[in-house]
């Protein structure tokens, strides 16, 4: 049988870039409960393949998990089952999860993706998609004042993991787009345009970026509507 192929692959993969010396972590950070030394790194690279499991996993199958980041955006409707199937067969993959909230989200199904976040953020609490479910979880449920004590008021993937050199593509796409969210809707416009510029350098198409659009205009007329009915209040 031949190789399957994906047309997709290079599309959006980026290579690794040099950190600015501004975003340049301490020289060395210690972890005391794991009494070891992390060295932050000095690049950052987004690919496919870095799924974050032990599993050996075949370039069929690589390619497969690259073409739904695509079909989702698409139809997510008609990805749900087939995502379902994924992750109950290989819990271990970690985007399955990011992936299955991605079409939920996007479906509306508010309830199925809350339970998804819930359930990924619990299983991979150390793990970046553990962080973006769990900060999903949070904007689900109106309880945004959680996700600054439990980032330790580190809202950026390199304050979080120093020592992390290779992402998932759709993992900085989905941090970007719940940190975002999540300084929209807590009043830092700036802070969550940022987050759209990033996905915008990574893939100038993704949803995310529509998505996220609708969230930083809804909260500014919120904000909007709230500082004017504090004057109209004062005045009379």
């Amino acid at each position: 049988m031949s190789e399957r192929k994906s047309s997709r692959r290079k599309k959006i993969e980026k290579p690794r870039e040099e950190l600015s010396s501004d975003n340049s972590a301490p020289a060395a950070v210690k972890e005391p409960e794991e009494k070891r030394t992390v060295y932050p790194t000095t690049s950052i690279s987004f690919v496919w393949d870095s799924l974050n499991t032990k599993r050996r996993i075949n370039e069929d199958f690589k390619n497969e998990i690259i073409d739904l980041y695509y079909d989702i955006q698409k139809k997510p409707s008609a990805q749900i089952e087939n995502l379902e199937n994924k992750l109950e067969e290989y819990p271990d993959i970690q985007i399955f999860y990011n992936y299955l909230f991605t079409a939920y989200h996007l479906e509306e199904m508010d309830n199925k993706a809350l339970e998804i976040a819930e359930k990924g953020a619990k299983k991979f609490p150390d793990y970046i998609t553990g962080k973006i479910l769990y900060i999903e979880s949070c904007i689900q449920k109106n309880e945004l004042n959680k996700i600054p004590d439990y980032l330790d008021e580190k809202y950026t993937y390199k304050e979080l993991f120093p020592e992390k050199g290779i992402y998932h593509i759709f993992e900085i796409l989905h941090f970007n787009y719940a940190m975002g969210k999540f300084l929209a809707l807590s009043g830092e416009k700036e802070g969550a345009q940022k987050c759209m510029e990033d996905i915008k350098a990574i893939d100038p198409d993704c949803i995310f970026i529509k998505q996220l659009q609708k969230v930083i205009d809804k909260a500014a007329g919120v904000k909007f509507y709230q500082k004017v009915l504090r004057r109209f209040k004062k005045s009379s």
